[in-house]
């Protein structure tokens, strides 16, 4: 009875994700609805009509689920568990959301009252002493819960978690539960040996039961299991990641194989049906991240695999490394709120990789803004043939600012690629192929030792490397179904940024409808109003970014940007008159009125004064979102900016984070 019992509440743990999971795959498909309806809307091209109209039955209707949904984001989805910490370490501990630490609580009260609860303890038992009775009965529930939990462990920590998709949630919220699911099935486990250690010590086995397979192996994952949360430290994922990733997957197949051989003695191999699945998750994601190698980096044809191909920049002044991937498949769509993981191919090391946010993304034809001579790229007459070369001048292609010299230089000699010597040079992008640009700041490991061969590749600190691309992963948000939105980036955050910007670029050019007068109407957008706020260093990097990827975006009205360089004695112009010829493209863009402020931004001023001012057009100002993408402690600013106009009435604001938890 006591057994059955123990698998029913087993059960409690599925339940509890089950309905929690369901939940989450409701609210993401309602959002998706609501999201796509809205980007249907008519919109008005002067912007006069409201963004909404508050009297329809439709809105009427939806109003009290519009208010509890506010109230819930507000005081729940948005704001940190306590103060302002989230991203940021609160003592080397991270801080979920107050609802993610609401869910949390209830996962860890739920385990430990189906541990503790509905055990038939009686003083006529003909085998065991109530105390016995005890320890075998708690044994028996905390092993059976434990294993019970597995299987979500192992679905929640992986980077194909199929849940990411169907709920939309992000990679970090379900990393937090898979911490706290180890931890709850490791003291599951503690609790189950020493049970049993009390049974054997009280009989006299104890001794003996170490020497039998199923005990020691037992032992062993408890062991392991134990292990696992020492070696899974805020501190060792920061700061020694490639060790950790090894220890912390070396110990979880020791896990599972002393688990199997733990629970191998029931003959029934009931237990069993608690490990195949974890194994199973397992396969799936190592076998996911191999398809998604193949479909980002390999086109085959005549039976010749094209594989990808990229050329890495190091900047000194801004200190920041430039991958632009230029990946062999022609299947892959980058788009917006994406992340790759880069492998360096011809490394010894080709297993290590490391996730980078898509900073922007290029098509066969399209500008880019690209300040370095010698290259173009407009596609090839032949679309089968592979992309040639061009040789980047060695002397006066950049100048010191890394801005084009507007002097003559000798012309660039075409060359080709060698599989024994890669010469530094950019390739075309061929039709119906992209470039991938994603923006680095180097430290230590990888990134460290791909900025030193840029340095030693020579003074332009351009060299070519072969790698592979593992993606897409994450998601594009829905932007453009908001009039209004804010960026707030810092430093290579910016990555953040850009695509949402080329995307409504695209959704807003004229070539997108087939009338001046049906523009607005069939460009997909209702955005408006975007204020970009970039904070670094070094102004360097923004003289570089701005120069090649902002470019495009620096002219717009309906783009407003604010610069700002924390190391910079003094504000001053982005890019110096004398060389704006230089950069001059058939859209003219005046730099002399664009300037780089020499502190810090006020997020919390800058964002209330953005949404005061859409408060203050009324019911034509629509809706908000604030997109974060940068260090932990501006990101915790922006959401408590957020989290203040939320608490201050402000209805239709979304808050989205870019960021990547371990």
């Amino acid at each position: 009875m006591q057994y059955v019992l123990h698998k029913q509440y087993g059960w409690g743990v599925y339940g509890f994700w089950g309905a929690l999971l369901l939940i989450g795959i409701a609210n993401r498909f309602i959002s998706h609805i609501l999201a796509s309806r809205s980007i249907r809307k008519t919109i008005d091209i002067e912007g006069e009509a409201p963004a909404s109209n508050p009297r329809t039955g439709l809105s009427r209707l939806l109003s009290p689920f519009v208010s509890v949904h506010h109230w819930f984001r507000a005081n729940l989805i948005i704001p940190a568990a306590f103060g302002s910490y989230h991203q940021r370490l609160y003592y080397w501990c991270s801080i979920p959301t107050r609802m993610e630490t609401i869910i949390l609580a209830l996962f860890w009260i739920l385990n430990f009252v189906l541990c503790c609860v509905s055990y038939d303890i009686f003083e006529q038992n003909l085998y065991y002493t109530k105390a016995i009775q005890a320890w075998r009965y708690i044994s028996d529930r905390t092993g059976i819960i434990c294993y019970a939990n597995l299987p979500f462990l192992w679905m929640f920590s992986g980077r194909n978690n199929v849940f990411l998709w169907l709920t939309g949630w992000s990679f970090s919220s379900f990393n937090i539960f898979h911490r706290h699911i180890a931890r709850v099935a490791t003291i599951q486990a503690i609790v189950h040996s020493i049970g049993w250690s009390a049974i054997e010590i009280h009989y006299g086995y104890f001794a003996y039961s170490w020497q039998q397979q199923y005990w020691y192996m037992g032992g062993m994952a408890t062991i392991t299991m134990s292990l696992l949360l020492v070696f899974s430290s805020v501190w060792a994922r920061l700061n020694h990641y490639e060790i950790f990733l090894f220890i912390h997957i070396a110990l979880s197949v020791l896990t599972l194989v002393g688990l199997f051989y733990h629970t191998a003695i029931f003959t029934t191999r009931e237990y069993d049906g608690y490990l195949w699945p974890c194994v199973a998750i397992w396969l799936f994601d190592r076998f996911a991240r191999l398809g998604r190698l193949v479909y980002c980096n390999v086109r085959a044809r005549s039976g010749v695999p094209k594989t990808s191909r990229a050329i890495a920049t190091y900047n000194k002044e801004s200190d920041m490394l430039r991958i632009e991937a230029f990946p062999g498949s022609r299947l892959l769509k980058p788009g917006p709120g994406q992340h790759y993981y880069i492998y360096q191919f011809n490394k010894l090391r080709f297993w290590e990789n490391h996730p980078f946010t898509l900073a922007a993304y290029y098509a066969a034809g399209e500008e880019e803004g690209d300040p370095v001579e010698g290259f173009t790229n407009q596609p090839s007459s032949d679309p089968d043939v592979r992309p040639t070369l061009i040789m980047e001048k060695s002397e006066g292609s950049i100048g010191s600012d890394n801005m084009p010299s507007s002097s003559g230089s000798t012309s660039p000699t075409p060359t080709s690629l060698s599989d024994t010597k890669l010469e530094t040079s950019r390739p075309l992008i061929a039709p119906g192929q992209h470039k991938l640009v994603f923006f680095i700041r180097p430290f230590n490991g990888w990134t460290k030792r791909l900025r030193d061969e840029c340095v030693k590749a020579g003074p332009q600190g351009i060299t070519n490397t072969r790698i592979l691309v593992e993606g897409p992963y994450g998601e594009c948000s829905p932007l453009r179904s908001f009039e209004n939105v804010i960026f707030v980036v810092g430093g290579t955050g910016i990555a953040g940024a850009v695509p949402y910007l080329q995307q409504h670029l695209r959704l807003t050019s004229p070539k997108q409808s087939p009338s001046p007068d049906s523009q607005q109407q069939t460009r997909g957008t209702r955005t408006r109003n975007i204020t970009v706020i970039w904070a670094t260093k070094q102004s360097a990097m923004i003289r570089d970014i701005a120069s090649r990827e902002l470019r495009p975006f620096l002219h717009r009205e309906d783009i407003t940007f604010k610069f700002f360089a924390t190391r910079d004695k003094k504000a001053k112009a982005l890019v110096a008159p004398e060389k704006l010829k230089a950069i001059a493209s058939p859209s003219s863009i005046d730099f002399d009125d664009i300037e780089i402020s020499s502190h810090r931004p006020n997020i919390q001023e800058d964002v209330s004064a953005f949404v005061d001012q859409v408060n203050a057009a009324g019911s034509r100002g629509g809706k908000i979102a604030i997109l974060t993408c940068g260090p932990a402690a501006m990101a915790d600013e922006a959401r408590a900016a957020a989290h203040r106009a939320l608490k201050q009435g402000k209805k239709g604001l979304e808050y989205i984070e870019e960021a990547f938890g371990w």
